[in-house]
Protein backbone atom coordinates (compact mmCIF):
# COMPACT_ATOMS: atom_id res chain seq x y z
CA UNK A 1 0.00 0.00 0.00
CA UNK A 2 3.02 2.73 0.66
CA UNK A 3 4.32 1.56 -2.39
CA UNK A 4 0.88 2.13 -4.41
CA UNK A 5 0.67 5.79 -2.49
CA UNK A 6 4.10 7.06 -3.19
CA UNK A 7 3.63 5.86 -7.18
CA UNK A 8 0.53 7.95 -7.35
CA UNK A 9 2.19 10.94 -5.75
CA UNK A 10 5.41 10.74 -7.97
CA UNK A 11 2.68 10.50 -10.83
CA UNK A 12 0.84 13.67 -9.42
CA UNK A 13 4.13 14.97 -8.96
CA UNK A 14 5.32 14.98 -12.57
CA UNK A 15 2.42 15.97 -13.73
CA UNK A 16 2.22 19.37 -12.14
CA UNK A 17 6.33 19.66 -13.52
CA UNK A 18 4.84 18.92 -17.30
CA UNK A 19 2.35 21.50 -17.10
CA UNK A 20 2.36 24.40 -19.62
CA UNK A 21 1.37 28.38 -19.87
CA UNK A 22 -0.14 29.54 -22.99
CA UNK A 23 2.57 32.45 -24.07
CA UNK A 24 1.04 35.23 -26.23
CA UNK A 25 4.45 35.84 -27.69
CA UNK A 26 7.78 34.61 -28.04
CA UNK A 27 8.70 35.79 -24.52
CA UNK A 28 9.92 33.70 -22.38
CA UNK A 29 7.26 32.41 -19.80
CA UNK A 30 7.36 29.80 -16.93
CA UNK A 31 6.32 26.23 -17.89
CA UNK A 32 6.48 25.12 -13.80
CA UNK A 33 5.29 26.62 -11.05
CA UNK A 34 8.89 27.16 -8.73
CA UNK A 35 8.39 26.07 -5.57
CA UNK A 36 10.35 29.11 -2.49
CA UNK A 37 14.21 28.65 -1.98
CA UNK A 38 15.28 27.12 1.27
CA UNK A 39 17.78 29.88 2.53
CA UNK A 40 20.28 26.81 3.05
CA UNK A 41 20.41 25.25 -0.16
CA UNK A 42 22.31 27.86 -2.97
CA UNK A 43 20.55 28.52 -6.21
CA UNK A 44 22.49 28.15 -9.30
CA UNK A 45 21.95 30.17 -12.53
CA UNK A 46 22.03 27.90 -14.77
CA UNK A 47 19.71 25.77 -13.06
CA UNK A 48 17.43 28.13 -12.50
CA UNK A 49 17.48 29.52 -16.09
CA UNK A 50 16.77 25.60 -17.61
CA UNK A 51 13.83 25.31 -15.06
CA UNK A 52 12.27 28.73 -15.86
CA UNK A 53 13.10 28.59 -19.84
CA UNK A 54 12.29 24.59 -20.36
CA UNK A 55 10.36 23.61 -23.58
CA UNK A 56 10.36 26.94 -25.39
CA UNK A 57 13.00 26.37 -27.60
CA UNK A 58 16.34 27.82 -26.00
CA UNK A 59 19.64 26.06 -26.01
CA UNK A 60 20.33 24.95 -22.51
CA UNK A 61 21.66 27.89 -20.16
CA UNK A 62 25.81 28.28 -20.36
CA UNK A 63 28.02 30.14 -17.98
CA UNK A 64 28.78 33.36 -18.53
CA UNK A 65 31.96 35.48 -17.40
CA UNK A 66 33.17 34.66 -13.70
CA UNK A 67 30.05 35.53 -11.73
CA UNK A 68 27.10 33.22 -10.88
CA UNK A 69 25.34 34.13 -14.41
CA UNK A 70 24.27 32.10 -16.81
CA UNK A 71 22.65 32.39 -21.09
CA UNK A 72 20.77 30.80 -22.91
CA UNK A 73 19.80 31.75 -26.45
CA UNK A 74 16.85 31.45 -29.37
CA UNK A 75 17.20 31.69 -32.59
CA UNK A 76 15.41 34.41 -34.30
CA UNK A 77 14.48 35.51 -31.10
CA UNK A 78 17.89 36.24 -29.16
CA UNK A 79 19.35 36.28 -25.38
CA UNK A 80 17.98 35.57 -22.02
CA UNK A 81 20.43 35.52 -19.26
CA UNK A 82 19.87 35.29 -14.96
CA UNK A 83 22.26 36.42 -12.51
CA UNK A 84 23.15 35.34 -9.12
CA UNK A 85 25.26 37.85 -7.13
CA UNK A 86 26.37 38.83 -4.01
CA UNK A 87 25.86 42.65 -5.16
CA UNK A 88 26.00 43.99 -8.15
CA UNK A 89 25.17 48.05 -7.56
CA UNK A 90 22.20 50.05 -8.60
CA UNK A 91 22.41 50.63 -12.78
CA UNK A 92 22.59 54.33 -13.94
CA UNK A 93 19.15 54.85 -15.14
CA UNK A 94 17.02 52.65 -13.19
CA UNK A 95 13.28 52.98 -12.78
CA UNK A 96 12.23 51.27 -8.88
CA UNK A 97 9.50 48.87 -9.30
CA UNK A 98 7.99 45.95 -7.55
CA UNK A 99 7.87 41.76 -8.06
CA UNK A 100 5.93 40.08 -6.04
CA UNK A 101 6.48 42.72 -2.69
CA UNK A 102 10.44 42.59 -3.79
CA UNK A 103 12.09 45.96 -5.01
CA UNK A 104 13.30 45.87 -8.03
CA UNK A 105 14.72 48.41 -10.80
CA UNK A 106 14.11 48.12 -14.25
CA UNK A 107 16.52 49.49 -17.31
CA UNK A 108 18.16 49.72 -20.64
CA UNK A 109 21.67 49.52 -19.38
CA UNK A 110 23.48 48.14 -22.25
CA UNK A 111 21.93 49.47 -25.23
CA UNK A 112 18.77 49.31 -27.81
CA UNK A 113 16.92 45.82 -27.20
CA UNK A 114 18.35 44.98 -24.10
CA UNK A 115 16.76 45.53 -20.72
CA UNK A 116 17.50 44.29 -17.31
CA UNK A 117 15.47 43.94 -14.33
CA UNK A 118 17.63 43.84 -10.89
CA UNK A 119 15.75 42.24 -7.52
CA UNK A 120 16.52 42.91 -4.14
CA UNK A 121 17.58 39.73 -2.04
CA UNK A 122 17.78 41.18 1.53
CA UNK A 123 20.77 40.71 3.44
CA UNK A 124 21.88 37.97 1.10
CA UNK A 125 22.49 39.47 -2.69
CA UNK A 126 21.13 40.59 -5.54
CA UNK A 127 19.08 38.64 -8.78
CA UNK A 128 19.20 40.14 -11.91
CA UNK A 129 17.22 39.19 -15.59
CA UNK A 130 18.35 40.34 -18.60
CA UNK A 131 16.78 40.13 -22.02
CA UNK A 132 19.05 41.16 -25.35
CA UNK A 133 16.84 40.48 -28.64
CA UNK A 134 17.85 40.34 -32.13
CA UNK A 135 16.50 43.71 -33.07
CA UNK A 136 17.37 47.18 -31.76
CA UNK A 137 13.57 48.26 -32.25
CA UNK A 138 12.21 46.01 -29.80
CA UNK A 139 12.67 48.08 -26.49
CA UNK A 140 9.39 47.51 -25.23
CA UNK A 141 9.32 43.76 -26.01
CA UNK A 142 12.72 43.17 -24.40
CA UNK A 143 11.52 44.81 -21.34
CA UNK A 144 8.17 43.12 -20.90
CA UNK A 145 10.57 39.46 -21.45
CA UNK A 146 12.89 40.72 -18.59
CA UNK A 147 9.68 41.42 -15.80
CA UNK A 148 8.11 38.41 -17.27
CA UNK A 149 11.54 36.33 -16.05
CA UNK A 150 11.87 38.28 -13.08
CA UNK A 151 8.55 38.12 -11.83
CA UNK A 152 9.16 33.73 -12.43
CA UNK A 153 12.46 33.95 -10.75
CA UNK A 154 11.23 35.93 -7.76
CA UNK A 155 9.38 32.61 -6.37
CA UNK A 156 12.82 31.20 -5.76
CA UNK A 157 14.66 33.77 -4.40
CA UNK A 158 14.89 34.01 -0.53
CA UNK A 159 13.45 36.32 1.21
Amino acid sequence: MERRAALVAAVVAAAGLTACSTPDSDRPTPTTEAPTASPREPLSACAVLDQLLAGQGFTPGRPIGVRDECGASKPGYGTVSITLEQEQGEPAGAAPFDVNGRKALIGQFTGPGTCEVVLDVPGHAQAATTVVLLSADLQAEACAAAQDLAISLEPLLPR
